[in-house]
C-alpha cells in the first residue's frame, strides 16, 4: 500500500479524489493539506473535515496551508 498526502483546494473534484483514495486498496491516505483556490482556505478546510467525517475517517489529519497564492492575486471559483 502506497502512503499518500493529498494537497487540495477542496473543489468537488478534490472531494471525489479523497473518497476514491480512502476506498482504494492501493493507497493509504496519511493526511490532507488545504490551500485557498476553489474556495477560501477556511471553507476548504471545513469541507475537507466534513468529507472525512461523512466517511467516518476523522482520524486522518488535516493541515491548513496557504490562504492565498504566493505570486498572484487570488481568484476564488
Amino acid at each position: 500500500m502506497q502512503p499518500i498526502v493529498i494537497d487540495t483546494d477542496m473543489g468537488v473534484d478534490d472531494a471525489l479524489a479523497i473518497i476514491l483514495a480512502i476506498n482504494s486498496p492501493e493507497v493509504e491516505l496519511m493526511g490532507l493539506t488545504t490551500v485557498a483556490g476553489n474556495v477560501p482556505l477556511e471553507q476548504g478546510t471545513r469541507n475537507a473535515l466534513q468529507v472525512l467525517e461523512l466517511l467516518d475517517r476523522d482520524e486522518i489529519p488535516v493541515y491548513m496551508g496557504a490562504a492565498a497564492p504566493l505570486e498572484r492575486t487570488p481568484v476564488n471559483a
